[in-house]
């Protein structure tokens, strides 16, 4: 305690994980001062018992060569020295001998305690060298430090120059406790203005002193306060402003480009001390959009308004828009005679209802000594001394920027704007409503939206929104339809009249397959009558315009556009098409849904990204929300398995007193094993309905021999994929090869280890999927498996039995001849393969076909641009090959040291297939199984012959397997009589004759080709 003030000292290792390098700078420098510097760091602190949990595995960095030799000499004795410790994430600690470490991770929390050596896991790595440099920099130059040298030696000018400065948008609020000084409770935090300490200097001004901020053109003006800050603004000459008062300095707003935007700013001679002065009377209108307009959140805009000016001094002017954050989903649970909305308004906002100001009566400036220039035309606006009347409506555009974060929404925008072909296409369409030209011209914007469910194409709409600054009224197809055409009919043009009075806006009809059905128009022969109003209501709301100045821009959406009717269709002028995200995409995504969580340092988001091929926007959310839980499961196990063990001399003290509020206080981070465990969750779940492919786990070391065929495979596949420049002049990929020879050869196991090699996914399809008793959907379900393919690249699509989904045309008379129609549509999509580029998103997808008959093709298949790479996989010619096959199939087992495979290699016929030689290794090690289960037979049967005393009568397996075994009876050693014994029980797949079928078809293809 120091003059009455509560004060915490703390290492500064532990500030520095906890607030930063920042913070710790601005300590160690401003320590010397009196307790004012105390104010201006916003540190701080909040303390509470918790109880510590204890850590399953800690991994170390030793920071010199000393630590790192003292940890391998004696491991035992490093997890000593930190029995008495709190460890943490990311601190340092310093012990006697200049043993130095850093703490880089740990499990399951990021704090928590060992309590002995045997039950936690210590792992320790040399970062010596690595983090040398770091080390010996020195702490950075601060906000402080830079402010009081350059302020502190300048002279008082004494003319004012105005400085120009570009202009930026927030994107977040800036926290009132990192400013210096720090603001007062009643400024108004929309009129803050924030620059680098050196632009300060410049202008001539303090932190936190009133200047006056003009926009160039035109010329508006308005008084507000200039802070300095320095750790997140990197460019010079640029000043940072919130959404709102940008807007209100009528800057230009999209589509014309920000980034020459410049605006002035001036310092005043002689600053007020409370700004502008106080207006006498306001008048605002309602901003007309779809919170402000709705009746039943009328009175909770007006109770919101009127508290946004009682929380704040407010610094207004006539024009001005002004955004107050609501929750709408509690707002519509308050009954008329309830004011609990008052309390709510400090929970998240979900949307924003926007006001203008359309009047604003001066007041009496008799006594101010200041220039009413000064002031642009803004006045504050106090409600004790100014009335303030609500009345009208007012059509506008609204502010732009990443509105979604800097007000802090529920339900957040992602804060990086895509860079997607469909974004840019929509933007485009919904700006070019938007400008002047417009009226002029009648340009209407209506457009349809098409792709996956869950692929982002609400998201997508809402970011051009809040980019454009025009309002969102969305609602769903199937919330207005009823029983009848004629009640959907006048719910749908209830819809578009109520849009209409929303200008500007972006009309979002969701689902809009739901309103009519292709099937429907084949069964009855005519188009659906709501088509025909769908036309009609979306000519008569691109007509509003013209009276309110803004138009109505109509976007539908669909998941299914194949089910829409034409006559639906011809109501968009534009059909926009949305992608499953690529890998560089999905990468985006996943870097701003776990931007705000913490990972852990096995975490890789750039594999996690290529892992998650396949998957859209939704599913990307829902397997982040699943590695959620399961890092909270994990952690809860991991306590509750330590509560519960016994008591013992390692038990630990304190485990059932364990509460989520001490978990909070420890911290969960998420792993790499939970992104895994969620991954592999969301697969299984999304496969039945997508058919999700994925990379296998299938390596070279588990193909045997066939090493003929390795390097012509990786060359037609690896080569394009390593160095796509070489492809870049025209040149086809050679995409297709066909695996053919007799079965059980190890054609699927090669594909998978070419997936998995080559990083790619795998795509297995099986003839039967394909068929469908519906005229044209098999033909269909060949387009999905490729588009499936294209959307998870790079990706294999492997066709296994090819000659049951491809067999010759014209020689089988199929009902309706699907299967002729079926192998055109798989030809068609295999010159799409060859023929497309990444624009085309054909790239990067490779095609094998595996069959035991190639004669059954259609030759078709066969020719250049299609399966034109014929690989040959037969049975083994000699022994060599033989032992490595043997070999792959037992490098899991555990072998006796007198077992020699060479020998057993040299016992197996020239006949025997990689199946045969799968099934042998496997009977072999089931003999020693049955071996081993026997002589544990024989023991049991022995001791219950001895009784012997304090044993039961009679000893079980089961008991003499849990309480008297050792570790070296149960061990399975697979031996030579093993698989002398599996041999002489194996029975060939393949016999001799058939093999020298399948030499003659080989010899006749390899003369064809």
């Amino acid at each position: 305690m120091q003059k009455g003030r509560n004060i915490v000292y703390a290492s500064s290792h532990l500030i520095k994980s906890i607030y930063g390098q920042d913070v710790l700078s601005r300590l160690d420098e401003e320590e010397d001062e009196d307790d004012t510097w105390l104010d201006n760091t916003g540190c701080l602190v909040e303390i509470k018992a918790v109880e510590l949990i204890e850590l399953d595995e800690v991994i170390l960095g030793a920071l010199n060569k000393e630590s790192y030799t003292f940890a391998q000499k004696d491991h035992s004795a490093l997890s000593t020295l930190f029995l008495e410790k709190i460890i943490r994430s990311s601190c340092q600690y310093e012990f006697e001998g200049g043993l130095c470490y850093e703490i880089l991770m740990t499990n399951p929390v990021k704090q928590g305690y060992i309590y002995s050596s045997e039950r936690t896991k210590v792992l320790v790595v040399d970062l010596s060298e690595s983090n040398a440099d770091e080390r010996s920099n020195g702490l950075l130059p601060t906000l402080t430090t830079v402010s009081f040298n350059i302020l502190n030696s300048r002279k008082e000018p004494n003319v004012i120059e105005p400085q120009e400065f570009f202009v930026r948008v927030l994107e977040k609020k800036w926290p009132e406790a990192r400013l210096c000084p720090l603001p007062t409770p009643q400024e108004d935090d929309e009129n803050r203005v924030f620059m680098r300490i050196k632009d300060l200097a410049k202008c001539n001004i303090f932190s936190g002193d009133w200047v006056l901020v003009s926009a160039n053109e035109p010329k508006k003006s308005r008084l507000c306060k200039v802070y300095g800050v320095e750790d997140a603004l990197e460019d010079q000459d640029i000043v940072y402003i919130p959404p709102a008062l940008y807007f209100n300095l009528e800057l230009p707003l999209a589509p014309t480009p920000i980034e020459n935007v410049k605006i002035t700013i001036t310092r005043i001679e002689n600053p007020p001390a409370d700004g502008a002065p106080i207006s006498s009377a306001v008048t605002i209108a309602r901003v007309a959009s779809p919170t402000s307009m709705d009746k039943a959140l009328q009175s909770v805009c007006l109770d919101s308004l009127k508290q946004w000016f009682e929380q704040k001094e407010r610094i207004v002017c006539k024009g001005d828009v002004i955004a107050v954050p609501i929750n709408e989903d509690s707002a519509r649970l308050r009954t008329l005679d309830n004011d609990s909305y008052l309390k709510s308004l400090y929970e998240k906002p979900t949307t924003l209802a926007y006001f203008k100001v359309v009047r604003l009566d001066l007041g009496d400036d008799s006594n101010s000594q200041v220039h009413p220039s000064y002031y642009g035309s803004g006045r504050r606006i106090i409600p004790s001394k100014t009335q303030m009347v609500q009345t009208g409506v007012e059509y506008s555009r609204v502010p732009t920027g990443s509105i979604s974060h800097y007000y802090n929404f529920v339900e957040q925008l992602p804060l990086i704007r895509s860079s997607s072909f469909a974004y840019n296409q929509l933007y485009e369409l919904v700006s070019s409503s938007l400008h002047f030209v417009d009226l002029d011209f009648e340009l209407s914007c209506n457009a349809l939206f098409h792709g996956p469910r869950g692929g982002g194409k609400s998201t997508l709409v809402k970011e051009v929104s809040e980019a454009l600054g025009v309002h969102v009224y969305e609602f769903s197809v199937y919330d207005i339809l009823s029983d009848t055409d004629a009640k959907t009919e006048a719910y749908l043009r209830a819809k578009f009249d109520k849009a209409a009075a929303l200008a500007p806006c972006v009309m979002l009809i969701k689902h809009m397959e739901g309103l009519a059905k292709k099937s429907a128009v084949v069964e009855s022969g005519q188009e659906p009558l709501l088509a025909t109003v769908l036309e009609n209501c979306i000519k008569n709301v691109n007509s509003t315009h013209a009276t309110t100045g803004y138009p109505i821009m109509v976007i539908a959406t669909t998941g299914d556009i194949d089910a829409l009717p034409s006559s639906v269709l011809s109501c968009f002028r534009h059909e926009i098409y949305i992608q499953a995200p690529d890998e560089k995409t999905r990468l985006q995504m996943l870097t701003n849904l776990l931007s705000d969580s913490p990972l852990a340092p096995d975490v890789s988001l750039s594999s996690l990204a290529t892992q998650t091929a396949a998957l859209v926007a939704k599913d990307l959310v829902d397997l982040v929300a699943r590695t959620g839980v399961l890092a909270l499961q994990r952690v809860d196990r991991t306590i509750h398995r330590k509560a519960d063990e016994p008591e013992s001399s390692t038990s630990v003290p304190g485990m059932n007193s364990i509460t989520a509020s001490d978990i909070q206080a420890a911290g969960i981070t998420l792993t790499a094993a939970d992104f895994d465990a969620a991954l592999g969750e969301a697969r299984a779940s999304y496969s039945d309905s997508i058919g999700a492919p994925k990379i296998p786990n299938v390596t070279w070391d588990d193909v045997g021999g066939l090493a003929h065929v390795k390097d012509d495979i990786l060359d037609t596949i690896q080569l394009p994929l390593e160095h796509p420049e070489l492809f870049g002049a025209g040149l086809k990929k050679r995409s297709g090869i066909l695996l053919y020879g007799p079965p059980g050869t190890g054609k699927t196991l090669l594909a998978k280890a070419i997936a998995t090699s080559c990083s790619l996914n795998f795509f297995s399809v099986k003839g039967p999927e394909l068929l469908n008793m519906y005229i044209g959907e098999s033909e269909a379900n060949v387009r999905r498996v490729f588009q499936r393919a294209r959307d998870a690249k790079p990706c294999v699509i492997f066709f296994d039995e090819l000659d049951s989904v491809a067999p010759k045309r014209g020689e089988k008379g199929d009902s309706g001849g699907v299967m002729d129609r079926i192998v055109s549509q798989i030809l068609a999509e295999l010159d799409g393969m060859g023929e497309g580029g990444e624009d085309s998103g054909a790239g990067d997808v490779f095609v094998i076909g595996a069959t035991n008959r190639p004669d059954l093709l259609d030759p078709a298949l066969l020719r250049p641009g299609r399966f034109d790479k014929l690989l040959y996989l037969g049975v083994s010619q000699d022994h060599e090959s033989q032992l490595k096959i043997i070999e792959a199939l037992t490098r899991k087992f555990r072998l006796h040291p007198d077992l020699d495979l060479h020998r057993v290699a040299e016992r197996c016929p020239f006949h025997y297939t990689g199946a045969d030689f799968y099934a042998l290794c496997s009977d072999a090690m089931l003999k020693a199984m049955t071996r081993v289960a026997e002589s544990i037979e024989t023991k049991v049967k022995k001791l219950n012959e001895e009784k012997r005393p304090g044993l039961p009568d009679p000893v079980t397996s089961q008991y003499y397997l849990s309480h008297l075994v050792t570790p070296d009876e149960i061990a399975v050693q697979v031996e030579e009589i093993d698989f002398i014994k599996a041999l002489d029980e194996l029975v060939p797949s393949v016999s001799a004759t058939e093999l020298e079928h399948y030499s003659k078809v080989r010899e006749k293809f390899e003369k064809e080709k």
